[in-house]
């Protein structure tokens, strides 16, 4: 936990023109700074910043924020780590809230680094790891490739334990780090004759292993891992993604294979934004790392049964992020790493190319295990197929997908409309109709917005336009939304425009926030509060009067005269409070 104090002292220290110049050119535009939006493909700028706010907002993608939500899209990284860097700009330590669980992670980083530089030392020093080194290099991996990855060996049982135990690490400390695992004998080494490849985090610090045999002995496990710990979550990475995080930006796709190998050879034969899930299918963890970079994933698992299995597993749960997937097939007994080593890197590009989406991907694999020409199979393939279109946001991507089963089902697409709805009418999920029918997004009013720039940047009419204006006034769902929010939070509320959009989670109101306070077009004037305060006061009483219109009509249709008394009473009153407002 960092404390919020901090972060506020660090938004103040540092300027939002000074930062983001850094990244992108800006040009001064009146009070404010213009650019080329750096989130979005455009040519005309949207992008504006404001000095005096110290915020930004682009008026063409609608992204917004202060510095930390800046370098949050900009460097793809979480908050804490926006603020680390900030901190790190201005010479700073984090005054960090530690638990007792996070106060030993200090000691495990550099438990586990140190035993990374001594796997090293191992393979290429030691006379037992000859062989190893010779092995590496038949499977294509070269010197370079061992130092960039820091690629080692685990020599024979405790030779680990010992060195490190001369390092000072005390035994706790190895065995939190998943360096030593106890057992009746005592203590031992986790990793024993395997080849070491180690797992860094987003920030490039090693904080696991992956250890593989270099000769199959029979009943010992291909792989083993570090056992989960406080540095290390199996779970929560993608082995390289530090190394291809930068190409994943610039390609705007990922590459996800199965194993180290099959993301190091493709990797460093020219294929940069390749990761592994160090597994099989994803996990929603490793999804969401995903999701930073990019919305564009390749699948390249395994082409035998097992890995079209995990692949097939996978697709829901990419559909269920908003994820655009396509799945690259090789060739029967190959997989990533032997591909590249016997076809050749550009073999691999083509391959990659050629990917099916994940429809037609799906599709190949049903019919191969259910006959589309019987009833059955239809059955069974639809229902499979349209579990996985339930899952797509865009309601016109669904349609589109039904057009393609209809065809390739010869099934009517009303009919198979009719099962997606089965599926959606289910407990949780939300009821599917064609997009001709969705509704449209009532449009934001000049009135709404400005009762809103008010209750954002001017603490004494907060209370006013609290008492006065109801969640039910706004036309808007988005306006609504953010006024509930706002009435909630009143209380800890900041004026500063780059503190309070750093308080506010729902990245729908926060983007909302930063266009109305970049809006030059409402002054913060008394007036113009009043103004919209009146404006809002009338539109509820004309609402108001049509209901009572709409009632009294009623009411003289069924000829309830007592009613109806009570109801011409009602707006009569309405009628002079109009009049005298």
């Amino acid at each position: 936990m960092i404390p919020q104090g901090f972060i506020n002292e660090i938004q103040t220290r540092t300027d939002i023109v000074e930062l983001i110049s850094a990244y992108i050119p800006l040009k001064r535009s009146g009070r404010n700074f213009k650019a080329i939006c750096p989130f979005h493909g455009e040519k005309t700028p949207s992008f504006m910043v404001s000095p005096q706010k110290q915020i930004f907002h682009c008026f063409g993608c609608g992204e917004g924020g202060g510095i930390i939500q800046f370098l949050m899209m900009h460097e793809k990284v979480s908050f804490v780590e926006a603020v680390e860097i900030l901190a790190k700009r201005q010479g700073l330590n984090i005054p960090y809230e530690r638990s007792d669980k996070d106060k030993i992670k200090p000691r495990l980083y550099e438990a586990v680094s140190e035993a990374m530089q001594f796997f090293q030392n191992c393979l290429l020093k030691e006379e037992a790891a000859k062989p190893v080194l010779k092995y590496l290099k038949e499977r294509g991996i070269a010197e370079k490739t061992i130092a960039q990855f820091h690629i080692g060996y685990a020599c024979t049982s405790n030779l680990l334990l010992g060195h490190m135990r001369k390092k000072g690490f005390s035994l706790q400390a190895l065995e939190k780090a998943s360096l030593v695992i106890s057992q009746r004998s005592g203590f031992k080494d986790l990793f024993r004759e395997r080849i070491v490849f180690p797992i860094f985090d987003i920030r490039s610090r090693p904080i696991g292993f992956g250890g593989r045999i270099w000769k199959n002995i029979s009943g010992v496990p291909k792989y083993i891992n570090s056992l989960e710990n406080p540095l290390y979550s199996k779970r929560n990475q993608l082995f390289g993604l530090n190394f291809a995080k930068d190409d994943i930006i610039k390609n705007d796709a990922v590459i996800v294979v199965e194993g180290y190998l099959d993301m190091i050879i493709p990797f460093m034969r020219g294929t940069r934004n390749i990761v592994a899930s160090s597994g099989t299918a994803l996990t929603v963890e490793q999804i969401k790392y995903i999701r930073r970079y990019t919305s564009n994933v390749i699948l390249v698992f395994d082409s035998d049964k097992a890995g079209e299995m995990a692949t097939m597993r996978t697709l829901d749960l990419l559909l269920e992020n908003e994820l655009k997937i396509k799945v690259a097939k090789l060739p029967l007994g190959f997989d990533p790493d032997s591909f590249v080593r016997k076809k050749g890197n550009e073999a691999f590009s083509k391959a990659l190319s050629e990917a099916q989406d994940f429809f037609d991907y799906k599709m190949g694999v049903l019919k191969k295990i259910y006959d589309v020409e019987s009833i059955e199979g239809k059955t069974k393939i639809a229902k499979e197929l349209l579990g996985s279109l339930q899952k797509l946001k865009s309601e016109i991507e669904k349609h589109e997908y039904i057009k393609k089963l209809s065809q390739a089902l010869k099934v009517k697409e009303e009919i198979l409309i009719a099962e997606l709805r089965k599926i959606n009418s289910t407990p949780g999920t939300r009821n599917w109709q064609p997009p001709q029918q969705l509704g449209k997004r009532e449009p934001l009013s000049l009135t709404e917005k400005t009762l809103l720039k008010f209750m954002v940047s001017n603490q004494g009419a907060r209370a006013l336009i609290k008492k006065n204006v109801k969640e039910e006034d706004f036309i808007s769902d988005l306006a609504r939304k953010t006024f509930s929010y706002l009435s909630l939070n009143i209380e800890r509320l900041s004026n500063r425009p780059q503190e309070l959009l750093t308080m506010i989670e729902d990245k729908e109101i926060s983007r909302f926030i930063s266009s109305v306070l970049m809006d030059d077009n409402i002054p913060l004037e008394k007036e113009f509060l009043k103004g919209a305060l009146l404006k809002m006061r009338q539109r509820r009483i004309k609402v108001f009067k049509n209901r009572l219109k709409e009632e009294i009509r009623q009411a003289e249709q069924i000829g309830d005269r007592q009613k109806l008394k009570v109801l011409i009473s009602e707006y009569g009153k309405i009628k002079s409070e109009a009049g005298n407002g």
